[in-house]
């Protein structure tokens, strides 16, 4: 029984992603959630009771899922820059294999103030997100106070690579097809702006008296587009 009601669960919670992700949360109804979960809809109600609890089911796994890619990616906690590189390069590795999530979470995001708000308390509260943004804080005022660095709220370190990595999964489509490429220039569109946000962070952390004497770093990826 006990497995019985964990697959039922976990089936109706991969329908709904599927079909948020497909269709929005707007346009997804508990019915078609059920339909596609091969179950009735009192039993989504009975597991949820609301759609919006799907959502924040789902996307709470999702996060903790991200923390964890970035988390486990950092080795070296003396090492920022090689940190910065293996956390950009996992976000991008996990952003990949869930091609369609920046859109969906970006279009909650600007749409719902109700989910706003949830995911701006997973994002600042959750146990996982505090356990992970107090090693990162860690880390950068160590690196600062050891001149490594420049002085940083590490919150804005955390905003720029976030946000620069997910804005490039949003718009990369949209650039490949406006130039009537296929997506072979997409996949090499994202390499290439990978090693350019880790430039970017890398070299935008450096201390001001170094900026003349510390080379720029160049990728091994040329963009071909």
């Amino acid at each position: 029984m006990g497995n019985t009601t964990s697959n039922t669960e976990q089936q109706i919670l991969a329908s709904a992603e599927k079909l948020f992700l497909q269709k929005g949360f707007s346009a997804t109804s508990t019915t078609d959630i059920a339909r596609n979960a091969g179950c009735n809809q009192a039993l989504v109600h009975y597991y949820f009771r609301t759609k919006e609890n799907l959502f924040n089911r789902i996307f709470d796994a999702k996060f903790d899922s991200v923390m964890d890619f970035i988390d486990s990616s950092m080795k070296d906690d003396s090492d920022i820059f090689g940190n910065i590189r293996n956390a950009v390069g996992a976000y991008f590795r996990y952003l990949s294999e869930n091609a369609y999530t920046p859109q969906f979470i970006f279009n909650e995001l600007m749409q719902n103030p109700v989910r706003r708000r949830h995911i701006r308390e997973v994002f600042l509260t959750s146990r996982r997100s505090s356990q992970v943004f107090a090693r990162i804080q860690a880390m950068v005022e160590k690196a600062a106070e050891a001149g490594t660095i420049r002085k940083i709220d590490p919150l804005d370190l955390i905003f720029d690579g976030m946000s620069l990595v997910v804005f490039s999964f949003i718009t990369a489509p949209v650039f490949v097809d406006l130039l009537g490429r296929d997506s072979s220039s997409l996949n090499n569109f994202l390499e290439h702006r990978r090693e350019e946000i880790i430039t970017l962070l890398t070299q935008g952390l450096r201390p001001a008296s170094s900026d003349a004497g510390s080379p720029r770093h160049e990728s091994g990826t040329e963009r071909q587009l």
